[in-house]
């Protein structure tokens, strides 16, 4: 999903400023280039009326050196000298330097002159009575609705920044629930979707490597190297999901490898030692027995030999 430049440079100072010492981070002013859309003239008064309200707004830089907002005013008059009528339309467009329209504000006026000679020319007065309540009505209207867009992008940029500094800290679920009220209203709508997509993938992961852990230290490696395989490619945790894949399977391979220990006879009772003591008595019985069997059958071979 694309995300607008300044989007980006919001998140990019984020993750910069959290690595400071500074307690807090405070969202940059926008920056607005207030401008004439037409060549009648009549823009000039809006504008500068538009720039003078804006100077005192501590949110605002009114700068045309790297807006981050225009907003453009265009008059137009559609005089009709047959007809004896004046016409004359005002607008005005707030959007972002990426094209992102936040707002249009318009109004009209119409007079008619009511002479009794055709092809007489349009009164002058009436002409610029028509401009001046364009001009007036142009600012009153467009006023308001440029304070609320600046409130709405401070805080949504204060927002973008605290959320992010959440996540530095790995506080995933704070973040999400700081960003997830942001309304289409931005022009940041689109870049938090997608920054609470990635925070969400980033607990996940985090999530992962914490059960992986718990059941490596239990000795089930199988389902740790199991679990870990979830975690995202993206996830800035995905090298450490690797390492520890690594590291489970030389553990599991030691395992394997390593000799089964004999097991040692069981000790004898006192009653199978007396048996075998039995036992080995009267085997030598039989042994001294068998000896003098033999001793006799010899002498007795002696003593007929003699």
């Amino acid at each position: 999903m694309k995300t607008s430049k300044l989007f980006q440079w919001l998140i990019a100072g984020a993750v910069i400023l959290s690595c400071t010492v500074l307690p807090a981070l405070a969202a940059p002013p926008v920056r607005i280039a207030v401008t004439c859309g037409g060549g009648s003239g009549m823009e000039q008064d809006v504008v500068d009326r538009i720039t003078n309200d804006l100077a005192s707004n501590s949110n605002v830089v009114v700068s045309t050196v790297n807006p981050d907002w225009f907003i453009t005013c265009n008059i137009t008059d559609r005089t009709d000298t047959a007809g004896g009528s004046v016409r004359v339309n005002g607008t005005v467009v707030i959007k972002t330097t990426d094209g992102h329209v936040l707002n249009t504000l318009s109004t009209q006026t119409n007079k008619s002159d009511f002479s009794l000679q055709p092809g007489t020319p349009v009164n002058k007065r009436l002409q610029d009575n028509a401009a001046r309540e364009v001009i007036q009505a142009l600012f009153e209207r467009a006023r308001d609705p440029i304070a609320a867009a600046v409130d709405t992008e401070i805080q949504t940029r204060d927002k973008i920044i605290k959320a992010q500094r959440l996540a530095d800290e790995d506080k995933y679920e704070e973040a999400i629930e700081l960003l997830s009220p942001i309304s289409p209203d931005t022009p940041h709508f689109r870049g938090v979707r997608q920054l609470i997509g990635e925070f969400r993938m980033e607990l996940d992961a985090l999530y992962c490597v914490r059960d992986a852990q718990k059941l490596a230290s239990s000795g089930k490696y199988s389902q740790a190297i199991e679990t870990l395989k979830a975690v995202d490619p993206k996830s800035k945790r995905f090298r450490l999901a690797k390492d520890l894949i690594a590291k489970y399977r030389a553990a599991l391979a030691r395992r394997t490898s390593r000799p089964r220990p004999v097991s040692k006879p069981a000790a004898s009772t006192g009653s199978e030692n007396s048996a075998q003591l039995k036992a080995l008595d009267a085997q030598k019985k039989a042994l001294d027995a068998q000896k003098k069997a033999v001793e006799a059958q010899e002498q007795a071979i002696k003593t007929k030999g003699k």
